[in-house]
């Protein structure tokens, strides 16, 4: 075999070699990305004959009820709420803060459409007062006021907790972010 002949061969290997080994990951590739596809897909859609489909059409409503608990998924989800409007705040991303302070009040809201005897004192001492305070320091885009009417915000939550029985709920600032956002 010539030297011509031993070269063009080697390259003929490695040039099928390099085929090989890219017909192998596009074969990867898409046995992942099909996969994946399938598993979005499947927690996309409730399942068939799922546990609500299974009851009884008039214990559908007390299951979901369930489901959704007592007001403390509401507060669960008002203290993360608070928390990013707190840190929108004192970071002065002030579309963030406002974002954050509308569906903290959404989320009340909700609530308290769930468990309307929470009403009185939610509007006593949060969403008549304190709450509206803070989305004026937001829309002034005030750090100082900001933080003035947080405080103010701080305390009236613990004052509704007491006067719903709940005094060992003491609010405090914010000191760890959840989320990681850019500073403005």
């Amino acid at each position: 075999m010539t030297r011509a002949k031993i070269l063009r061969h080697r390259m003929l290997v490695v040039a099928l070699g390099a085929v090989a080994l890219l017909a192998a990951g596009a074969l990867v590739t898409w046995t992942v990305a099909t996969a994946q596809m399938q598993q979005h897909h499947h927690g996309a859609e409730p399942a068939k004959g799922g546990w609500l489909v299974k009851l009884a059409p008039d214990a559908r409503t007390e299951a979901i009820q369930r489901q959704l608990r007592g007001f403390e998924t509401t507060m669960a989800e008002v203290a993360y709420r608070y928390g990013e409007m707190y840190w929108g705040g004192v970071d002065g991303n002030w579309d963030y803060a406002e974002h954050m302070y509308g569906e903290l009040w959404k989320t009340l809201e909700l609530g308290l459409e769930r468990r309307p005897e929470y009403r009185k004192s939610a509007e006593t001492f949060v969403l008549k007062t304190a709450l509206p305070q803070v989305g004026e320091a937001i829309n002034k885009k005030d750090p100082a006021l900001f933080k003035q009417r947080i405080e103010s915000l701080r305390a009236a939550c613990t004052a509704c907790h007491a006067a719903e029985k709940h005094p060992f709920i003491k609010i405090a600032l914010p000191t760890v972010r959840r989320n990681p956002l850019e500073k403005p």
